[in-house]
């Protein structure tokens, strides 16, 4: 239980420091705005507050682990340099070598952030394109469907799953 109680203050704390770096924004737009015109701030405040309560509503504070996000940085790069060469041979080989086809992935990291990222990020896969992401089923366009990318699809699923503290569904 206590453990279930430091969780639960922790996520508060980030909610709460979230919420702060957020208005203190949204409070130097309105500076920026109004070129630092403070008598403005009776205006300026309530949509600040509005602006601030909004973007907590509709993208809330998310946890994420700074050293799984450095990992995850030199598979990016090779696997988006990859994904340059391969397209690359493709066109400029006589038979241009391409078998495309749509397929489905199940996802089965949490909504929100990590599987906007993961559709992001599939995008630099050699010879795929995310087509859409509907509830938890990610629709990609692939140049060979010959190709595992299930399997590349779920090495980066694991990735992000270590980026984001809660990255697997219950």
């Amino acid at each position: 239980m206590i453990g279930g109680y430091r969780m639960k203050k922790t996520q508060n704390k980030i909610y709460f420091y979230s919420a702060l770096l957020r208005l203190f924004l949204f409070l130097s737009i309105w500076l920026i705005l109004v070129n630092g015109d403070v008598s403005s701030l009776w205006l300026g405040l309530p949509f600040v507050l509005i602006a601030t309560i909004m973007s907590m509503t509709l993208n809330p504070p998310i946890c994420w682990k700074f050293s799984a996000f450095l990992k995850f940085i030199p598979f990016y790069f090779k696997h988006s340099l990859m994904g340059g060469v391969d397209v690359m041979l493709r066109v400029f080989h006589p038979n241009l070598p391409i078998n495309p086809g749509l397929i489905e992935y199940q996802l089965s990291i949490q909504k929100g952030l990590p599987q906007d990222m993961i559709a992001n990020v599939l995008n630099l896969l050699p010879g795929t394109l995310s087509v859409e992401l509907e509830d938890d089923l990610l629709y990609i366009h692939v140049l060979d469907i010959e190709n595992d990318i299930k399997k590349e699809v779920q090495t980066i699923e694991n990735y992000l799953s270590n980026i984001f503290y809660e990255g697997k569904k219950q």
